[in-house]
């Protein structure tokens, strides 16, 4: 049933075209991601093809010597890895403090700092779940991310195999399945306990992965937890492909040594990892199970090895211009998302078709470069191939002096926030007169009175939104927090409900009930409107609104003591059908208990893709270019009207003219910055808004009997 081959391959191309597919699937879909909308898959693909090699090395190591030597292994991990990677790393730095403004020099710097330490993928799983970090404008060093995980399965996978040894070996020495043990131990490898430690990885892995994408956590796409069970995979298929001794080919069923199953098993491999990359897309549930079919087909295309025939796909798999792009794969992969940022950056836009070809050139030049005389030539070096020792110290000298470069962004960044602040302080102190939105009555102008302070600092005015901790509650919460403020027992008792759109409303609202002796209920969940509707992005379930919402609902009613809903939400969210009925519904139901709504028209957005206070810091003397025209500022598909038109007994609150001033949205009005990021206003703009607000919504209330 078994059949040999006495020669063994020292090189693989089938490997080496695995590599192109999955940089190129990568790098188109992060081009034009429409014509692979699975594209990211190419990172699953690298994943099970690090398993295999890392794992094939170990095994000849242990098969050959019994051992495994970790520093020599390190060692080679170190030469391989980080001279092309902290070329890129030192380029994005360089280039960053050339072309980008200050306030993202401090998130570039922080992501150099993990990218260095290789735990990029855990600073951005800690950003997915936060939803205002999830918000940031992604780094030109995002995508070390992956070389996180696997620079972290490489530090702890050899130990691992040492204790499979290790258990193999006492499987053997304490007379456990004897014959068995002597087939192991000639074989030079001890398959039993490899066996079970790599399968219980898989396991325990594939698990976790599958129960964190179950609860819509985002940070399953960066965890190491949920994707170790990827390269692990590839690790077994390294054991069931391990010759039996020094100098043979893998063991292989007679059968599989035919051609045709050989090129069927390859050409269904190309087909599965295809299947991924075009079936795949932004509502697809990963990793989890979703991740097994480009890691399945991967690991076929390596079990079918070479093959050969009319319908083989050899001549193909090593044809030069395939085996050259294997060749760049890790710096390509490395040189192309700076590219496209930073390209994202200036341009303000995404690339066209020939932006795009474009960008893939000047990649690929970059990747050539780089593999031909960084890559190659360290690898290579005398002095540090021949000490494993040398090599290690020379990774974490050279570690600690990208770290320490990784510092100079925030540092010099804070230097100018540090003035800024005192500048700003200073305005806040004695505000001119038309600070903020009290300047919209005469054209909304961007300076007063000759002062060119921005408040609140662009730098940080990220920073500047509601302090209400735990009283918004994160989109996966399946809850909403009721919060009480303001007074006990006051004149009147007013919920605000809804979503991050809502919750900019806070401060102008606090204000009012501060003002007047109101009690001031929150009900806020980030990503929430409060509607009976579902948000699309429920379906997936990166977050969880309808029975929060409804829970929302039935507590207010039950209370008994609420006079007034304020509630507004962000228009650009997306429903299933029937978005406005779901508003009404829930509107309707409050006003037959008598308690009175007031929907707020959500606020305009800023004119550019980036966020406003990158563009303000960056062009301080012609912030028009940072705002929008009215036509363009608004989300097109805001339903608060046709939900008011269903259930006309509400008031509807429309503060559109104080963002706005013939024909035009500002992003800095009256010294003031008017956003924080992308859409949220600023707590400093909705501060000098909050006498307007007041004015208005005690008009309603009058009118209905409140005031």
């Amino acid at each position: 049933m078994i059949a040999e081959q006495s020669t063994p391959r020292r090189f693989l191309p089938e490997v080496q075209s695995l590599r192109a597919v999955a940089v190129l699937l990568v790098l188109t879909y992060h081009l034009e991601p429409r014509l692979v909308p699975g594209g990211f898959i190419g990172v699953d693909v690298f994943f099970a093809i690090s398993g295999f090699l890392i794992t094939g090395h170990l095994l000849r190591e242990v098969r050959r010597t019994g051992r495994i030597d970790l520093p020599g292994f390190w060692a080679a991990r170190v030469r391989r890895i980080l001279p092309a990677a902290f070329a890129v790393i030192l380029a994005v730095l360089a280039v960053t403090l050339v072309l980008l403004p200050a306030t993202q020099w401090k998130s570039v710097g922080t992501a150099a700092l993990a990218s260095a330490f290789s735990v990029e993928n855990w600073l951005l799983a800690a950003s997915s779940v936060d939803y205002l970090a999830a918000e940031e404008a992604p780094t030109a060093l995002q995508h070390f991310w992956s070389l996180g995980v696997e620079e972290q399965f490489y530090l702890f996978w050899p130990l691992l195999v040492l204790l499979a040894v290790w258990l193999g070996n006492r499987w053997v020495q304490g007379g456990l399945r004897r014959t068995a043990g002597r087939r192991e131990a000639s074989a030079g490898l001890p398959r039993t306990g490899l066996l079970l430690v790599f399968g219980a990885v898989i396991a325990a892995s594939l698990a976790y992965s599958m129960v964190l994408v179950a609860a819509g956590n985002q940070a399953a796409y960066f965890d190491t937890g949920a994707r170790v069970w990827e390269l692990a995979a590839g690790g077994l298929l390294a054991l069931f492909l391990a010759p039996p001794g020094t100098g043979t080919q893998p063991l292989r069923a007679r059968w599989f040594e035919g051609r045709r199953a050989r090129t069927a098993l390859a050409w269904a491999g190309f087909g599965t990892i295809a299947v991924a990359a075009f079936g795949y897309g932004a509502g697809t549930a990963f990793p989890g199970l979703s991740a097994a079919l480009p890691v399945a087909g991967t690991l076929a295309v390596i079990l079918a090895g070479e093959t050969r025939g009319a319908l083989a796909p050899q001549k193909l798999l090593e044809a030069r211009p395939v085996q050259w792009v294997g060749d760049i794969s890790y710096s390509l992969y490395l040189w192309h998302w700076p590219v496209i940022t930073f390209f994202l950056f200036l341009a303000g836009r995404e690339p066209g078709p020939a932006q795009s070809l474009g960008l893939l050139v000047l990649s690929l030049l970059l990747a050539a470069a780089s593999h031909r005389w960084i890559e190659t030539p360290v690898r290579a070096l005398a002095p540090l191939a021949a000490s494993k020792w040398r090599a290690l110290g020379a990774g974490a000298v050279a570690v600690a002096v990208v770290a320490a470069l990784a510092l100079a962004p925030g540092t010099l960044a804070q230097r100018e926030i540090i003035a800024a602040e005192r500048a700003a302080a200073t305005l806040l102190a004695a505000p001119p007169p038309g600070f903020g939105a009290a300047s919209i009555a005469s054209g909304a102008p961007a300076y007063l009175q000759g002062v060119n302070q921005i408040v609140p600092v662009p730098a940080e005015a990220e920073r500047d939104l509601p302090d209400l901790g735990d009283c918004v509650q994160k989109p996966q919460s399946p809850s909403t927090r009721e919060c009480s403020r303001g007074a006990k027992d006051g004149s009147l008792t007013i919920a605000l409900v809804g979503d991050s759109h809502a919750t900019h409303w806070y401060r102008a609202l606090e204000a009012s009930a501060k003002r007047h002796g109101w009690t001031l209920l929150t009900y806020l969940k980030n990503s929430c409107p409060f509607s009976g509707t579902k948000r699309i992005a429920e379906a997936n379930g990166s977050i969880s609104c309808s029975g929060a919402n409804q829970d929302t609902l039935e507590r207010i009613l039950a209370r008994g003591d609420v006079d007034a809903v304020v509630t507004s939400h962000w228009a650009g969210s997306t429903f299933e059908s029937g978005a406005a009925e779901g508003f009404a519904g829930y509107w309707g139901q409050l006003e037959d208990a008598g308690i009175k709504v007031y929907p707020i028209i959500d606020t305009p957005r800023p004119g550019t893709r980036t966020y406003a206070r990158d563009c303000v810091a960056e062009h301080p003397t012609d912030l028009v270019s940072c705002g929008a025209p009215v036509a363009k500022a608004f989300e097109a598909n805001d339903t608060t009207r046709a939900a008011a038109a269903r259930e006309p007994r509400v008031d509807v609150l429309d503060f559109s003219d104080q963002f706005c001033a013939d024909g035009f949205c500002p992003a800095v009005i009256g010294n003031v910055l008017v956003y924080r990021d992308k859409h949220h206003v600023s707590d400093t703009y909705m501060r000098t808004l909050a006498p307007v607000f007041d004015a208005r919504l005690g008009a309603l209330l009058r009118v209905d009997g409140l005031g």
